[in-house]
């Protein structure tokens, strides 16, 4: 963990704010309470990085198979109440786990700079002013209980990249 710690606190000197999209295997989770499984299998590392840095755990986007968590380090500019709006790109960096070989890998991926800003401003959309982090469920269905806009639910965010199909607001069937 001491080298993926290195590599983050690295990225954050270079560019200051960065989100990182920690990657696990879904297996490694109680999927019965994945929120608060999803943080309590990141939260060392967010213990280390929070420390001289400013973190704010933002979606938990779980699929069968594998299960992404969003953070950001730093992100100033994020504003709760617009964030529906901000899309902004800030620098991803992946965080995978394995879970054959214990251990996790980190590294840049450019290419998900707005796609991911744009995609978590539709989540925002989706949970109106509910607090973070939110839960993109694609195994059970995400229900949206306050919305921003009416059509809001009919979004299909999905962080992955992946078509998301199980996206329901209440009163919706």
């Amino acid at each position: 963990m001491v080298d993926i710690n290195q590599g983050v606190f690295k990225a954050i000197e270079e560019k200051g704010t960065i989100r990182i999209v920690a990657d696990v295997p879904t297996s490694t989770l109680d999927t019965n309470n994945i929120l608060d499984a999803a943080s309590n299998f990141v939260r060392p590392l967010i213990n280390e990085w929070e420390k001289n840095n400013s973190t704010k755990l933002l979606v938990v986007d779980i699929y069968p198979r594998r299960t992404f968590i969003v953070i950001d380090i730093n992100n100033h500019r994020y504003d709760c109440s617009i964030a529906h709006l901000q899309t902004f790109p800030i620098p991803v960096y992946i965080l995978r786990y394995s879970n054959r070989h214990e251990n996790w890998i980190f590294f840049r991926r450019p290419v998900e700079d707005q796609k991911i800003a744009i995609q978590l401003a539709g989540l925002h959309n989706c949970n109106g002013t509910n607090p973070t982090p939110f839960l993109a469920d694609h195994i059970n269905g995400s229900v949206y209980l306050s919305p921003r806009t009416p059509f809001a639910t009919r979004q299909r965010v999905c962080l992955c990249g992946r078509s998301a199909n199980s996206v329901t607001s209440v009163g919706e069937s």
